[in-house]
């Protein structure tokens, strides 16, 4: 049943030309649009400002630290934009020689591994003839930026969500095995089998702004000890544009937030650089959000909310395929059944985007498995980036219910 708004204006003017009495179609006019109509406004408006309160009251948690990211052509990346920012800087600088070439493989995780275990790829100079052998390496500046991340949101005590690393994964350095050689030289390489999947030039963008910022520092006095309170603010407009992030040398004893300024509470005197990570969550009209964009952003309803406020738990089978739904995306991941059982069989798909924050929980690890038996959305069977979604769901269910060990099997 869909509710319809009930239009009272719209319905009372056309009862009013079925009187036809001009002093009485007056007065009625006078009673019902002028004065019971502004009880009607008045009654509307609060019942809005009500349900912006609830909504307000029930936000998504976490809803200003989401992690967007995308994949363009280097031709097509503007240092103006305000939402999208190169993941590493040091891919935008210009190199006269690099010592390495990054390709990004359009292929699922099993496809990557296969060209990784190739371990060397063969390249002709193009002016000379002469082969020269590239090892194949994974682009680790990707994952140590993600390390990085984690270690900020630690930091600033804020609890971590796992981000979605389908685009990250997928880029490898090509390293010439002779000292001599340069990737400045026109080399042709020889993709063979994998010409197909193979992009070159491409430039992986997230969400995440660095800015550089000052402080003032004051001392405040304690009963047993001397700490320092410093206040960073805020550029102007910055707190409404998504969550921040605070990195420094010092050891941060708290952070609290105020209005448009930070207050960092330590040990120390002076602090001599701070930066202010920033995650935008909000893109300006007439600026593109981009294609194949993949994100830990939840899906927004008001039992997600809900639940986000009186705690995560999953008792039913209902509940479970709610947080499926919730981290989907855009795809549809369906849950056909799920079983649990006392070790790994067959064929799986593991959440493993999380493996970069650290040791894992439980070394021996004794917990039943529960299995997710996924049916495949129609028409996605060639989607490399579908496994990548259903590994990320995977990963942040792990992280969130510790109980089983998280498997999923494609049916």
């Amino acid at each position: 049943m869909i509710e319809k708004q009930f239009d009272y204006k719209t319905y009372i003017n056309k009862r009013l030309k079925e009187i036809d009495d001009l002093e009485e179609r007056r007065f009625a006019k006078e009673l019902l649009l002028e004065s019971l109509g502004n009880v009607l406004d008045w009654t509307e408006k609060k019942y809005k400002a009500l349900e912006e309160r609830v909504q307000k009251e029930l936000a998504m948690p976490w809803e200003q630290f989401y992690t967007y990211t995308t994949v363009i052509d280097e031709k097509d990346y503007d240092p103006i934009h305000t939402f999208w920012f190169p993941v590493c800087q040091e891919d935008i600088e210009e190199i006269k020689e690099r010592n390495r070439k990054t390709i990004y493989l359009a292929a699922d995780k099993e496809k990557c591994q296969r060209f990784l275990d190739m371990e060397v790829l063969t390249g002709i100079e193009r002016e000379t003839g002469k082969r020269i052998s590239f090892q194949i390496c994974q682009a680790k500046r990707y994952e140590e930026k993600l390390k990085k991340l984690h270690n900020l949101f630690i930091s600033n005590h804020i609890p971590w969500q796992t981000v979605h690393m389908g685009h990250l994964e997928r880029f490898f350095d090509l390293i010439p095995m002779e000292e001599e050689s340069s990737l400045s030289l026109d080399v042709q390489f020889q993709w063979g089998e994998w010409e197909k999947y193979v992009r070159e030039g491409k430039l992986p963008l997230w969400n995440m702004e660095k800015i550089q910022l000052q402080s003032r520092e004051y001392r405040r006095p304690c009963i047993d000890d001397v700490f320092y309170e410093h206040m960073v603010a805020l550029p102007k407009g910055k707190k409404e544009e998504g969550g921040c992030l605070v990195e420094t040398l010092s050891k941060v004893l708290s952070i609290r937030y105020e209005e448009d300024k930070i207050f960092l509470k330590t040990r120390e005197e002076s602090i001599e650089e701070i930066f202010l990570y920033q995650l935008k969550q909000n893109i300006r009209e007439g600026e593109e959000k981009g294609e194949w964009v993949l994100s830990n952003a939840k899906k927004d309803t008001l039992c997600a909310r809900y639940v986000g406020q009186v705690g995560n738990v999953i008792q039913t089978p209902g509940e479970l395929y709610r947080k499926v739904e919730e981290m989907s995306g855009d795809y549809k991941i369906t849950i056909e059944h799920y079983e649990i059982r006392e070790k790994l069989e067959g064929k799986i798909v593991k959440g493993d985007m999380n493996e970069y924050a650290g040791a894992p929980l439980f070394e021996k690890d004794k917990r039943r498995v529960l299995y997710l038996h996924i049916q495949k959305e129609e028409g996605r069977e060639e989607d490399y980036l579908y496994e990548a979604q259903v590994r990320y769901m995977l990963s942040q269910l792990q992280r969130e219910f510790q109980e089983y060990k998280w498997i999923g099997g494609f049916e």
